[in-house]
């Protein structure tokens, strides 16, 4: 399955050139090349999926898999003191290219460059338990 618009889709034909890190039957991982920071690594299964919800469990592990084993290189190769693993899906949430991908982005302290903030203001239980219910109830 492929959508002959998409980047990443060009991409895994080699129709658009990529620095390729990673390469097996079903995924693919190379470099961005708008990197957030040295060593930023775009992986994608080769098959095209617009979003999380739609890619098959299998496949899904597969791809975690791969994550796990290039972030684990690009931690030791690159020795870098950590780094962030993200996944958006849909517009609102950051997703700029309708293929599921998934970002490693290697990490120094106090590199500055991609910074995660965390609200600091508890939710109250009333707020709590109505979100609950509505994720709880059956349909």
């Amino acid at each position: 399955m492929v959508d002959s618009d998409c980047i990443f889709c060009q991409i895994v034909e080699k129709k658009i050139p990529s620095k390729v890190l990673y390469e097996d039957e079903k995924n693919l991982a190379f470099l961005d090349i708008f990197p957030i920071y040295k060593g930023h690594t775009i992986v994608i299964p080769k098959r095209h999926y617009h979003n999380l919800e739609e890619i098959p469990e299998s496949e899904l592990i597969e791809t975690y898999r791969v994550v796990k084993e290039l972030a684990t290189l690009i931690h030791h190769k690159l020795n870098i003191d950590g780094y962030n693993i993200l996944q958006n899906n849909f517009e609102a949430a950051g997703q700029v290219i309708q293929h599921f991908h998934v970002h490693i982005i290697p990490r120094s302290k106090n590199d500055g460059r991609f910074n995660i903030k965390i609200p600091r203001e508890q939710a109250n239980d009333e707020e709590l338990n109505k979100i609950l219910d509505i994720l709880q109830k059956k349909e």
